[in-house]
Formats: C-alpha cells, sequence, structure tokens
C-alpha cells in the first residue's frame, strides 16, 4: 500500500510539473488526505509556480538574483531594513535553523525579507506575518523558491491589502469569519456573543502567519498543502474546524477571562490533524468561495466607509483642540494686559 500510494504520487506530481492538468478532484483529495513528507517541496513548488505563472511572464518582473544584488550592493536601501533585522531571530525561535545570525536560513531570511520589501514596497514588510511565513517557506524550499512563494502567498492567494500598513482586508476577513461561524456554528456564536468575547482576538493571528504561531508544525504543514492548493477559503474551513474540534471545551467556559485563558493554548497540542481535517472538509459543508467573496466585498467596503468617518472624527477633534489651544492663548494674553 505504501509503494502504491508513492508511485500514485509520483505519478500526479510528474503530470503537474509538466502543466497537463492542476485543478481536479482527485488531486484535491489525495492533498487533503495528507501529503507525503518527500513530495511537499515538490507540490510547493508546482502550486506556487501555477500562482504566479502570468505574474512571473510580465517583462517588467525583475528576477530574484536581480533583486538580491540591489539588496546586497544596497543599491536600493529599504526603509524596513532595521524592523526585519529585529525580527529575524523572533521568527521561529524554537527552530534550530533560525536560532543565531549566523544560521544560513536566518541568512536567507534576511535576503528575501528585503528583496520583497524592495519588490513590493507598497507593503514593504509587515511584521505581524511576514517574517513568519518566508520562515516556513524555507523550511521547505530554497531560498529563490521561498522568496516567489512568498510573492506567490501575499500578492496572488491571498485577498489585496492583507498585509500593507492598514491590514483592512485582514480585519474584514475577520468579520467574514464571524458571519460564518453565526451560520455554521450558532451555538458557539452565540455562546461568544453571551461572553462579549471577540474570537477575532486570537483568529486574527491564524490567518495572518496561516496557523504558524498556533498549532503544531504537523498540523500547520498539513493546513499549508491545503491553502496552496485551495486558496485562502482554507483558512476559514480550518479556524471553524478548530472551534468545532473545542466546541464543547469552549461551552462550559462561563467567563470571558476563563475562556480567554484556555484559548491562548488550546492549539499547541492538536496533532489530530485527521479529525480536523474530517471537520474542515466533510462537516462544515457546503462551502461555496462565491458567498465569501461577496462578504469580503461586502465587509471591506463597510470598513472603508468606516475609516472615512473615524478620519472625519479624528480631524474635527484635532481642529477643536487647536481652537481650544487659541482660546486660552487669547485669554491669557488677556489676562496679562
Amino acid at each position: 500500500q505504501d509503494m502504491n500510494l508513492i508511485l500514485k504520487w509520483e505519478t500526479m506530481l510528474i503530470s503537474l510539473e509538466r502543466c497537463l492538468t492542476f485543478k481536479n478532484k482527485e488531486t484535491k483529495m489525495m492533498i487533503r488526505d495528507g501529503v507525503p513528507s518527500q513530495f511537499r517541496a515538490r507540490l510547493w513548488k508546482v502550486c506556487i509556480d501555477v500562482l504566479i505563472k502570468e505574474y512571473r511572464a510580465n517583462a517588467s518582473v525583475n528576477s530574484y538574483s536581480g533583486i538580491l544584488d540591489m539588496v546586497v550592493n544596497k543599491k536600493v536601501v529599504t526603509p524596513f531594513a532595521n524592523q526585519i533585522e529585529l525580527d529575524l531571530l523572533r521568527t521561529l525561535p524554537n527552530n534550530k535553523h533560525f536560532s543565531t545570525f549566523t544560521s544560513s536560513k536566518i541568512i536567507s531570511l534576511r535576503n528575501i525579507l528585503l528583496a520583497f520589501s524592495i519588490h513590493n514596497p507598497d507593503i514593504g514588510y509587515c511584521q505581524q506575518g511576514l517574517n513568519r511565513v518566508g520562515g516556513i517557506l524555507l523550511l521547505v524550499l530554497s531560498e529563490e523558491e521561498a522568496f516567489w512563494g512568498l510573492v506567490a502567498m501575499v500578492e496572488v492567494a491571498m485577498p489585496t491589502n492583507y498585509y500593507n500598513r492598514t491590514l483592512m482586508a485582514a480585519h474584514a476577513d475577520q468579520r467574514v469569519l464571524k458571519d460564518i461561524l453565526a451560520d455554521k456554528l450558532p451555538t458557539l456564536s452565540q455562546h461568544f456573543s453571551s461572553l462579549n468575547f471577540e474570537p477575532s482576538l486570537f483568529t486574527f493571528s491564524w490567518f495572518l502567519t496561516i496557523f504558524v504561531d498556533n498549532l503544531p508544525v504537523s498540523t500547520f504543514l498539513r493546513i499549508w498543502d491545503t491553502f496552496l492548493y485551495e486558496g485562502s477559503k482554507v483558512l476559514f474551513r480550518y479556524a471553524l474546524a478548530i472551534m468545532k474540534f473545542y466546541e464543547c471545551k469552549i461551552l462550559s467556559f462561563q467567563t470571558a477571562t476563563e475562556l480567554n485563558m484556555f484559548i491562548r493554548s488550546m492549539c499547541e497540542n492538536l496533532t489530530d490533524v485527521n479529525r480536523l481535517s474530517q471537520i474542515a472538509f466533510n462537516e462544515l459543508n457546503p462551502f461555496p468561495m462565491r458567498a465569501i467573496k461577496n462578504k469580503r466585498v461586502q465587509h471591506l467596503s463597510k470598513l472603508k466607509m468606516e475609516l472615512v468617518e473615524l478620519e472625519k472624527l479624528r480631524q474635527t477633534f484635532q481642529e477643536n483642540l487647536r481652537t481650544a489651544s487659541d482660546e486660552e492663548d487669547k485669554q491669557e494674553d488677556a489676562d496679562s494686559i
């Protein structure tokens, strides 16, 4: 059986690498059932190549070696260099490949983060997630492949403005998740509401780091496999699956404080990825991407309006402060006379 599985994976990957086919039900099911570790790098690489195929065909896109040359020789200086340097050892502190500044993976991580900040100056560097995403890519792929993996995940697989300064799309996704939670797990949603507990307090980091900060390696790698093949809808599936996995325990807490303490560590030992995947891909169906896209558009529009209103309030507040200050100065002048 093991030999048959290996041959099946080998055949499937050869087919993918030759671009004979990509999205099909059989391949999707094989990936959901678990990717043998010896095939993970090849699968990730072909998924990344497909995601950025049209992107890299653009003649204006620089090669990684060209961008890296700009970084190494300081032809272009990125304003994010200091922050990137500060975050390098914080990326995966418990992994030996990222433990010191002389570790090979640290050097590669520095290179791809600096290169990405030059490649995409609109995002530059988002310390909430880019270093961890880059670090995991480097554990599986070569430095150049990891760079293009970062480009594929940030600029293609994830919605626009997910990692920019405002993180607007990331915040919109949390509202989308809250809507889907109310639909798929209404009892849990009502429990959160009754305790005035906001799920985004923990799910926000799940999405930004694609679960790297919260789950054991064997579990989040399984999620990454499906994410790279199926796209960002997978994030919603697994976020809800985790909550359903712990639903009974979560419902047992009667205060937000107790619940918060539990959720901080609840995923640390979640290694039953087969059960988690069963929930994600079978028990939560149907799960149409069209509905998620529509919800994303709606919540993004609302967020933009809210930001406009906040900016108006900020400007009004500042004008009132200036007016009050001017009045105070006039009063002081009058008193001095």
